[in-house]
């Protein structure tokens, strides 16, 4: 029943401060390591005093021998972690489960000569092995618990008692022993497995999420790959409409011709040569998957995407602007333009049910600005809006809109903004319509990536 036992397991807690020894094993054998600093001044502190204040008389030549050799672990235990932070490398299980199992030898040592099987805080291998059992693989937890058994055994029959100054309270002694152990013990085991419990909570929380988002890039890729497919089979008919449209042009301004009723069409006709000129460009993309694109300066990037995106929507009139300290930020041109081309795309469609177009009515408005870390694009329609239910789904998953469109190209657009660390927001404007605002890191804005999506109608 010596107070010194109880204080000589608690480096085998110390790995549970890690999640997963895969991942914070480095922290785990660095809290293991001061902990056991700890607990050697411990020791000191009652080899010093355990006689004057317990009435023991302690073995002190073995206990001061097992003293040292702990500190000489420790300190090769500083160097390994010193080692493995400069490598960058973490512990493995292996490891972690040699410092434990030092502690269980060092805990037997001191078992052995304080008693034995016939100390009450022998029970103290318990909790260092369903600690263990939490932390390790069960496989090294099997080897750990066949090795504390083995110990265990050996000081039912080998062991040296303890010396005390009045054996008469030997009874008193153990049962106050058996209270010190269960206290120990009970805080012992809640506080650790508390802790772990709330970590694999927070763990499962993480996969789960994980699992979620990776359901969620299938359902993109299966809908890239069919964006693809359809890509490639209106690339034929895209081409034969352009002769056509290049044909019927050429009649109007052929002077033999101008009289038929074709000539009247001439404006639409070059409207008709712009769009299939536009959907060329989509259809070149697909070519360029591979490929990655440079980060570029908003205030260069964005009046040639705001004449782009004109093009598509000859009806609409968008006025963009971008605040000083958002204008020379660099962004990932490939997915920024994809998201915000969907966004006006859908704000053109609401604005133009609510019978507005570039004659009469307020125009769609583009605002980019840096708000701390992260740059903040504000797309503002006056269209009719979007019910509060039907925005709580936009993003996560396909929606059938008020005005025909289906939600995918909101979908694809949502999934893009988290793979860049940011997400889309849908707000009412009080003016009336919508405010949809992507917030996107800076860090992720300016990070060059490979173009793997394409353009798709919502």
């Amino acid at each position: 029943m010596h107070p010194l036992i109880a204080m000589s397991t608690l480096p085998l807690a110390a790995p549970v401060a890690g999640t997963a020894p895969q991942r914070h094993s480095l922290v785990s054998l660095r809290r293991l390591c001061w902990l056991r600093w700890a607990l050697l001044a411990g020791q000191a502190l009652l080899l010093v005093s355990c006689e004057s204040l317990a009435g023991i008389i302690l073995p002190y030549k073995p206990l001061l021998f097992l003293f040292a050799v702990q500190m000489v672990f420790n300190v090769f235990t500083a160097a390994r972690l010193y080692w493995h932070t400069r490598h960058n490398t973490m512990p493995s299980d292996g490891e972690l489960m040699v410092q434990m199992m030092v502690d269980l030898t060092a805990l037997s040592a001191i078992l052995f000569y304080t008693g034995g099987a016939t100390n009450p805080f022998v029970s103290f291998y318990l909790p260092g092995l369903a600690i263990a059992a939490a932390i390790l693989p069960w496989r090294l937890v099997m080897t750990l618990a066949a090795y504390a058994l083995a110990c265990y055994s050996m000081l039912l029959l080998e062991y040296i008692p303890l010396d005390l100054h009045n054996p008469d309270n030997a009874v008193n002694y153990h049962l106050a022993g058996m209270w010190l152990n269960f206290v120990a013990s009970a805080v012992m085991i809640a506080f650790f497995v508390a802790r772990l419990s709330n970590v694999l909570r927070q763990r499962d929380a993480q996969l789960n999420e994980a699992r979620e988002l990776l359901l969620r890039e299938a359902r993109v890729e299966a809908l890239n790959d069919q964006a693809a497919a359809v890509a490639h089979e209106i690339g034929t008919p895209l081409a034969t409409l352009a002769v056509i449209a290049g044909e019927l042009r050429a009649d109007s301004e052929d002077a033999r011709r101008s009289i038929t009723p074709v000539s009247d069409y001439q404006p639409d006709l070059r409207t008709m040569e712009q769009q299939l000129e536009l959907c060329r460009s989509i259809l070149a993309r697909l070519r360029t998957d591979h490929e990655t694109l440079a980060p570029q300066r908003i205030d260069a990037w964005l009046a040639p995407f705001v004449e782009r995106w004109q093009l598509r929507h000859p009806q609409a009139s968008l006025q963009a602007a971008a605040a000083p300290e958002a204008g020379e930020q660099a962004v990932d041109t490939a997915r920024v333009s994809q998201i915000l081309t969907i966004v006006l795309d859908n704000a053109a469609r609401s604005q133009q049910a609510a019978g507005h177009d570039h004659r009469q009515g307020p125009p769609l408005r583009l605002a980019i600005a840096r708000e701390g870390d992260a740059l903040v694009y504000r797309v503002i329609d006056h269209g009719h809006g979007i019910p509060a239910g039907l925005r709580t789904r936009l993003g996560e998953a396909p929606v059938a809109s008020a005005h025909g469109g289906q939600g995918i190209g909101l979908y694809l657009a949502q999934s893009a903004a988290r793979q860049l660390g940011g997400r889309i927001a849908w707000h009412d404007n009080p003016e009336g319509g919508t405010v949809v605002e992507l917030r996107l890191p800076l860090a992720a804005a300016s990070e060059p990536t490979v173009a793997t999506q394409t353009d798709f109608q919502p």
